[in-house]
C-alpha cells in the first residue's frame, strides 16, 4: 500500500490550492470546478502523494503539533536552509529548525489557513 492523497478543507480553496503551488512547488494536476461553489484542486509535487484541496465554510480549529490525530504534512527538501530562504522571500516564517537525533534537519511552518507543515532534510 502506498498513501495516494491528503485532503485539506480550505475556507478559500482557490486560494490556498494557489499558495500551495508556489510555496511548495507543487503542480497543478486537476481543479473541478462545479457551478456555484469553489473548485477542488489537486496538486502534486514531482512523485510522491497528492495534495488535494477541498472548500468548506466550516470554521478553523486551532491546530497543535502535539494534539492527537493529523496535525502535518511533511515535504521532504534536499537543502532546507535554501527553502527557508525561498520561503522568507514570500513571507513565510518557519519555526522549531533543529536537527533530530538521527541526523536529519526539519522545520516548520504555516498555510494561509494554519495547518502545519513540516520541511524534511534526510
Amino acid at each position: 500500500m502506498n498513501v495516494e492523497h491528503v485532503g485539506i478543507y480550505a475556507q478559500d480553496s482557490s486560494t490556498l490550492a494557489d499558495w500551495y503551488a508556489k510555496a511548495l512547488q507543487l503542480k497543478e494536476l486537476n481543479r473541478i470546478e462545479k457551478e456555484g461553489s469553489a473548485p477542488v484542486v489537486f496538486l502534486q509535487g514531482d512523485e510522491g502523494a497528492v495534495v488535494e484541496i477541498l472548500p468548506t465554510d466550516a470554521s478553523p480549529a486551532e491546530r497543535d503539533l502535539k494534539c492527537p490525530g493529523f496535525t502535518h504534512l511533511g515535504i521532504v527538501v534536499k537543502d532546507l536552509a535554501a527553502q527557508q530562504e525561498r520561503l522568507a522571500t514570500l513571507g513565510v516564517e518557519m519555526w522549531g529548525i533543529r536537527a533530530t537525533s538521527n541526523g536529519w534537519k526539519i522545520g516548520y511552518f504555516n498555510d494561509p489557513e494554519g495547518n502545519i507543515l513540516e520541511l524534511v532534510q534526510r
